[in-house]
């Protein structure tokens, strides 16, 4: 029998005669808006699960609703992204909607793969109505999965090990290549896809990250290759998950101690090589370092040894505030002093290490995403400048965790514009950091846009003088900026005599 961590069951209410009838009747009716739809669709699947109904005919209704439901689920979340989630609580609630849909959508497909596996294969053609079963199941758990990614919000409990006993269940029957009339995969490569964005810190990655992420990972995934482990095998460094744990694979030194069930190697040898391949096109193609070349590198080094904490973390068991303002523009109003200063999110320190710290609470007011510059000061201490490496926003509720990656202390308002031919080239803001409080010979910059180019020069204004620099080596790029850096060449104007 196939196990589940679901918490609700089939009801065996006698379903009415022209049910299916009025399901196809919901089905053909105009779009509604985005959150009256889900709210609809929800009431439906909890309403469809109260009959007893023939599994053949549950797993068609089924997928007719998984079609319905998806393109409203994505207007739905496309609604709550534009408002943002961090700040807004309707906007919050909007995720937290989809993400209950899809999930009860997931629940009630593996309940279906439950019953057919009960009801045994020989009753149903071989057993093809259990492998489209599976290939719901499958298909849903991904649905779950990416909305869960890009909604920067924790997979449920028992998401998981629910899907390493459907995988277990397809291996059983030899059916891990099957792939069903619609299925859009083999169920050995929904569970790959699955396992492959549980291997990627995806709330380390920006929107735009994200979106050449997922189907990057659809088109890869089957090239993951999965070995059971034997007892006795050598240790070695790899991607390891437990058959009966509820986590994804984990990069691990050595094989840990058996607990309980088979433990699994995922080695993605053959992903990487896809990944270099077109890595290296992009790079004799001529492409500039974009977005999807930075995406390609990091999966490179995330999937072959994925970098390890530099620095213990100290939990805070005592109450800190810590003050925090995003985005480039506010961050430059604050270091030059200019007009009124913006107000910044007040955030409880949960723990610090010596390159970052981990921030808990509501910050409103603030635009936070993966990747975005933030300043920030603790109580008694000077602002530093920080970048954000994670975001995580849990439930309904305003609560945002997220990490932030220390660059430096005392930013500076400086000006910065391209070395050009013309008189009247425009300043654009940065911020320079540097380990003297005085710029002397380098430092480094941030720097909204585009500006690196080995050793291209830059015209840097701060106060009176202009000096001229260059670009020597790149820190970081993000989705909102670039952090360079950078060397003095000359003083160009001084405001000294």
């Amino acid at each position: 029998m196939l196990k589940l961590s679901v918490e609700h069951a089939f009801g065996d209410e006698a379903p009415p005669p022209d049910w299916a009838a009025v399901l196809r009747q919901t089905l053909a009716e105009p779009p509604r808006q985005p959150r009256q739809a889900c709210e609809r669709w929800l009431q439906t699947l909890r309403q469809l699960a109260r009959y007893a109904l023939p599994p053949q005919e549950r797993c068609q209704a089924l997928s007719m609703l998984r079609d319905a439901i998806l393109p409203q689920a994505a207007a739905l979340e496309d609604w709550a992204r534009a408002a943002d989630p961090v700040g807004s609580a309707e906007a919050r609630q909007a995720l937290s909607l989809g993400r209950a849909l899809l999930l009860r959508l997931h629940q009630d497909c593996k309940l279906l793969s439950r019953d057919c596996e009960e009801a045994g294969g020989g009753l149903f053609s071989g057993g093809r109505l259990r492998q489209e079963a599976l290939a719901l199941a499958f298909a849903s758990a991904w649905d779950v999965q990416t909305l869960h990614a890009r909604s920067y919000a924790p997979l449920p409990g028992g998401f998981w090990l629910d899907c390493h006993r459907l995988f277990a269940c397809a291996l059983s029957q030899g059916w891990e290549r099957k792939t069903v009339a619609g299925g859009g995969d083999s169920l050995g490569g929904w569970y790959r896809r699955l396992l492959l964005l549980g291997m990627t810190a995806s709330n380390r990655l920006d929107n735009r990250q994200q979106a050449l992420l997922l189907p990057w990972i659809a088109a890869q995934a089957r090239y993951l290759q999965l070995e059971q482990l034997a007892p006795g095998l050598p240790q070695q460094d790899g991607w390891l998950f437990a058959e009966a744990g509820d986590k994804p694979p984990r990069f691990v030194a050595e094989q840990p101690p058996e607990e309980g069930g088979s433990w699994w190697r995922a080695d993605a040898g053959r992903t990487l090589d896809k990944l270099r391949a077109e890595l290296n096109r992009l790079q004799a193609a001529g492409a500039p370092c974009g977005v999807e070349s930075q995406l390609l590198a990091r999966l490179d080094q995330e999937w072959r040894s994925p970098p390890r904490r530099r620095h213990a973390r100290f939990r805070r068991f005592h109450s800190e505030t810590v003050a925090l303002l995003s985005q480039l523009p506010q961050c430059w109003r604050l270091a030059a002093g200019e007009g009124e200063p913006p107000v910044p999110a007040h955030l409880q320190l949960a723990n610090l290490s010596a390159s970052g710290l981990m921030l808990q609470g509501e910050a409103l007011g603030q635009q936070l995403r993966a990747g975005e510059l933030v300043m920030l000061r603790r109580k008694g201490l000077a602002w530093q400048l920080g970048l954000v490496r994670w975001l995580s926003l849990p439930g309904e509720e305003l609560q945002t965790e997220c990490g932030v990656e220390l660059i430096g202390k005392r930013p500076q308002a400086v000006e910065l514009a391209p070395l050009t031919s013309h008189a009247h080239t425009p300043f654009e803001p940065a911020l320079l950091v540097q380990p003297e409080r005085r710029f002397c010979r380098g430092g480094v910059l941030a720097a909204a846009g585009r500006w690196y180019q080995a050793q291209r020069p830059l015209l840097l204004r701060q106060g009176e003088e202009v000096r001229q620099v260059r670009a020597v080596r790149l820190l970081q790029q993000t989705a909102s900026c670039q952090l360079m850096e950078i060397r003095v060449d000359e003083v160009l104007e001084s405001g000294k005599e």
